[in-house]
């Protein structure tokens, strides 16, 4: 219990550290060079935003909740490298593929205790896939113990089979090993298409439980506020007058 508390602490301290400005820079008289610096300080800007934003999104989550939620939405451009509790390991790597007529949405834990909750459905040649998770399921060790084997197909283009083929915004369950310590979490994901390419899967927000072996509930995300990162939202609004002006351009710009 005190353990818990001193890093809830310093989770808040460091939440409480003052985050760096952002400015934007003043036109040179040089019409050519300054679109073109000011076009890559923009994009700078932007990723510091997205940063900015999922990095007030965790401080939220510490301080209010025991769920650490943590809002994303990106397309899974082949590889999606997922760390669930942002201790700077990553947790899970989930991949799409596809080429000359042959496609498949994978999962696979990067730790050997890390374990993905699996569904009786064939998907590349494999009779159990990983399964696709309503919400509200309650993802804890029962649910693993149901399917000891790993199930790692998300999808297969052979004969379009898996679990999370046409699936949309369902859920992953997912068990992390911190500090030797199983904590249940989940990933929100969509299927899109084999012809989106680079879309193929679409990850829209992750989860875990702080408290060892305790269950969580797909898509709990605790009492932290859901917010988008993309420009105009939690990311932009953090960096204030500057975010706004940014967002604008941006709009310009891309």
């Amino acid at each position: 219990m005190t353990s818990q508390s001193n890093d809830s602490a310093a989770s808040n301290e460091r939440c409480k550290q003052p985050q760096p400005s952002a400015t934007l820079a003043r036109p040179s008289s040089k019409s050519g060079k300054s679109q073109a610096l000011r076009k890559s300080l923009t994009k700078r800007l932007l990723a510091y935003a997205t940063m900015a934003g999922a990095g007030a999104a965790v401080c939220a989550s510490h301080a209010e909740a025991e769920v650490l939620y943590t809002p994303v939405y990106h397309n899974v451009d082949s590889l999606y490298f997922l760390d669930l509790n942002h201790d700077g390991i990553i947790d899970f790597q989930i991949t799409s593929y596809y080429f000359e007529g042959f496609g498949s949405l994978r999962v696979e834990p990067k730790k050997i205790r890390n374990r993905i909750v699996g569904e009786r459905k064939f998907c590349l040649q494999n009779p159990v896939g990983a399964a696709a998770l309503p919400a509200g399921v309650l993802i804890g060790p029962n649910l693993f113990d149901e399917f000891p084997k790993l199930g790692t197909c998300m999808a297969s283009e052979a004969f379009n089979t898996g679990p999370w083929y046409g699936v949309r915004e369902h859920y992953l369950g997912l068990a992390v090993e911190v500090n030797g310590e199983v904590h249940y979490g989940w990933a929100r994901m969509s299927f899109n298409n084999w012809n989106c390419f680079g879309c193929i899967g679409r990850i829209q927000g992750y989860a875990y439980e702080t408290i060892p072996n305790k269950p969580i509930r797909a898509g709990d995300e605790g009492n932290a506020e859901e917010a988008s990162i993309a420009p105009g939202s939690l990311g932009m609004l953090a960096m204030g007058a500057t975010g706004l002006t940014l967002w604008k351009q941006a709009k310009n710009d891309f």
